[in-house]
């Protein structure tokens, strides 16, 4: 039921909803305008009250990072603040990941006052303020977040504040945007309502059509080559063993996308990349969660395969340009799908059908054994190899992370690196690079008794603002390992580059790559150690197990840790 709460201000009248919603954590970088929120915390603490923590995230991008990664592993909302107009395009590249990784956040920005020379608190009170004012804050975000207001009065904040926790929440989630004007953070007010939060949950996911389910059976029974596409359903844990029983049914090879740990690595029916030939030869392919199941320009599904998609946005409406062909689109939460489809294959498939699924599941095993041996046997080829190989990198890392570690990762190969268990794995879900240093500071304040490891290219860990991170890192108790695989290069531009223009562009021909080269690298090492985190440089492929256990070390003793490990270059 609802309850009113005695507060002075509307600053306080938001903590105090932030405090109902259980929010952990405000991602802060402030701003001229955010101040009453900061001086309501102080006296929150002062006083004894119960409050968020606010993290001081030295770069907006960070703040939004960091409640990416609280949310990836915990599935609740947390708060970024930031300045006005300005710190809401600069957390934007972040953003953008968490409407693509579909992340629950309110995102908060103040927003200029309105008011000037009426004696009102709260008003204009330097020059900047007449500067910062856009016509429309939040159209520079609109088309990014599920829902966007501004704060018009502090007699309906509660209402406001508990629409932007439902729609953030409800699938598929995504982040919301709140501007909160100086004046109503600063009037006086005598008390703010407390909602039932009950009376405004998220709504329930919707359960798939049975008599589709049933239709979809019939195809995938009577594939001879079926084939299991996964994006993001690792996000609902308990849909992980409802897709390995749906798999092991059919024995129907699987190709996880690396977003989430939605299948285990090892197991005999996941492949550890896209297999085109059995793409382009599966006569049915299920696609669940899937936002980008596979490039048309490199290989199609055959003409008669029968496409099948699950998801809780099956047609990817945020999407543009998405038109990845179907027989049939199931809008459902694939943890309750999943479940169901097992129950009905159970009922339908004949002894001779399981028969062929048995002796196909030896087949697909049999290849991915294949395959696994041959990548381990390639990586340890190149144990002694200078400069180091990336494949040795992952088979290092993997001797020494264990089954609970929480890996965030971007742009790097996890061959040869293993994930087994749920929300263990976790990576963007969008295409601004940067993701996993914030994310890994998130993902170690929600689950601070976890080995948190953060893999990245030399490119991305500049785009993390490893000082901004680094430092709240340590700041916060919250110890992170960081692994750079530094080839000195944007290796992805210079891959598309070769891809659009091959052995016929100036730049192969000439050997100079504008704007691709990272030469000479920044120590980044030295970096670390200037945030007061532990910082080692690794070029010889001998040192790579005794550095990542030295730092594994240090982030169990509290300090946070880096190795720039020194890859080969490929087109050096």
């Amino acid at each position: 039921m609802e309850t009113i709460i005695p507060v002075d201000e509307g600053a306080e009248a938001f903590i105090e909803l932030l405090s109902a919603n259980a929010v952990e954590y405000i991602f802060l970088n402030p701003g001229t305008d955010t101040f009453p929120i900061q001086e309501a915390l102080s006296k929150f603490r002062a006083l004894g009250k119960r409050a968020p923590k606010v993290i001081l995230c030295l770069d907006e991008s960070v703040a939004m990072a960091a409640a990416h990664g609280y949310f990836m592993v915990t599935g609740r909302p947390q708060v970024v603040l930031v300045h006005v107009d300005v710190g809401t395009l600069q957390a934007g590249g972040a953003l953008h990941n968490a409407q693509r990784g579909r992340i629950g956040v309110i995102f908060c920005a103040g927003r200029t006052p309105s008011n000037f020379d009426q004696n009102i608190r709260g008003e204009r009170s330097v020059g900047i303020q007449w500067i910062q004012e856009q016509f429309d804050q939040a159209g520079t975000v609109r088309g990014y977040v599920k829902w966007d207001y501004e704060l018009r009065s502090n007699a309906s904040i509660h209402h406001v504040m508990q629409r932007a926790f439902q729609v953030a929440t409800t699938e598929p989630c995504g982040p919301v945007y709140l501007t909160l004007p100086r004046e109503l953070l600063m009037e006086k007010i005598k008390g703010v309502t407390i909602p039932d939060r009950t009376k405004h949950a998220a709504a329930v996911t919707p359960q798939a059509d049975a008599t589709k389910l049933a239709e979809i059976t019939d195809m995938l029974l009577q594939a001879e080559k079926p084939l299991i596409i996964v994006g993001d359903t690792g996000r609902n844990t308990q849909a992980v063993t409802p897709l390995i029983e749906l798999a092991e049914s059919l024995g129907a090879l699987v190709v996880p996308d690396m977003v989430r740990m939605n299948f285990p690595s090892n197991h005999p029916l996941c492949s550890s990349s896209f297999v085109k030939p059995y793409f382009q030869e599966a006569d049915a392919i299920l696609l669940v969660d899937s936002d980008t199941p596979y490039i048309p320009r490199a290989a199609k599904p055959k003409p008669d395969a029968k496409i099948i998609h699950i998801s809780i946005d099956p047609i990817k409406q945020d999407i543009p340009l998405w038109v990845f062909p179907g027989d049939v689109f199931i809008n459902a939460d694939s943890s309750k799908a999943l479940p169901a489809l097992n129950e009905i294959i159970r009922r339908k498939m004949t002894p001779g059908q399981q028969t062929r699924s048995q002796a196909r599941f030896k087949q697909v095993q049999s290849s991915n054994e294949q395959a696994r041996e041959r990548q381990r046997a390639s990586a340890l080829a190149k144990a002694n190899q200078k400069p180091i190989s990336p494949e040795w990198v992952g088979y290092c890392v993997n001797e020494v992370i264990d089954e609970n570690t929480i890996v965030l990762h971007e742009m790097v190969s996890l061959r040869n690196i293993t994930r087994n268990k749920p929300a263990t794995l976790f990576g963007s879900g969008g295409a601004s690079l940067g993701f996993p240093l914030g994310a890994a500071l998130g993902a170690k304040l929600a689950a601070p008794d976890k080995t948190v490891l953060s893999l990245m290219g030399d490119g991305g860990f500049v785009f993390g603002c490893p000082i901004a991170t680094l430092w709240g890192a340590g700041v916060y108790k919250a110890p992170f390992l960081s692994v750079i695989y530094n080839n000195r290069q944007y290796n992805a531009i210079r891959a598309s580059l070769q891809g659009g223009y091959g052995q016929d562009s100036y730049s192969e021909k000439t050997g100079v790559w504008e704007g691709i080269d990272i030469s000479p690298s920044p120590d980044y090492a030295v970096i670390a150690q200037g945030c007061g985190a532990w910082g080692r440089t690794v070029e010889d492929p001998s040192d790579l197990v005794p550095a990542l256990k030295d730092g594994l070390a240090q982030v169990r003793n509290g300090k946070p840790a880096l190795i720039d490990v020194r890859l080969e270059n490929p087109y050096a």
